[in-house]
């Protein structure tokens, strides 16, 4: 149980950070930054992304690389698309200095989503490395 717990302790530090940053912080606090890109949207595809490697990782190596690919992808994917939808249900309802977006919430999936494809292309390459390597 104890092995469990360390393992969730990252990816739930990260998820509070977003949760303070998405929610708790009053928009005015936050600095303006050029106007060429989205830099919201590319905030929101970043932290999704990270919490999502985050929790692959963590769930590779709680159970020593061996892996049930859905249990995977539910812990890696689906979760922080959840909690972004969580999220963006609170900036609209609870939180009344902040706002809830679409456009946020798709780049939270499609942050979770490039992760995913990241992960499966790296647990991939390991397993092909660990079928390579004989005794």
């Amino acid at each position: 149980m104890g092995r469990a717990i360390r393992h969730i302790l990252l990816p739930a530090f990260i998820g509070l950070l977003i949760f303070i940053g998405t929610c708790l912080l009053n928009p005015s606090d936050i600095p303006s930054l050029p106007v060429v890109l989205p830099w919201d949207k590319i905030v929101h595809f970043g932290m999704f992304f990270v919490l999502s490697i985050v929790c692959f990782y963590d769930y590779y190596t709680l159970n020593n690389g061996i892996i049930i690919k859905g249990r995977w992808i539910f812990w890696g994917f689906v979760v922080p698309v959840i909690y972004g939808g969580i999220i963006e249900l609170l900036q609209k309802y609870a939180f009344l200095t902040r706002s809830a977006e679409w456009g946020d919430f798709i780049c939270d999936i499609l942050g979770s989503l490039t992760a995913t494809i990241f992960a499966l292309i790296a647990y991939k390459m390991v397993r092909k490395k660990k079928k390579n390597l004989s005794l």
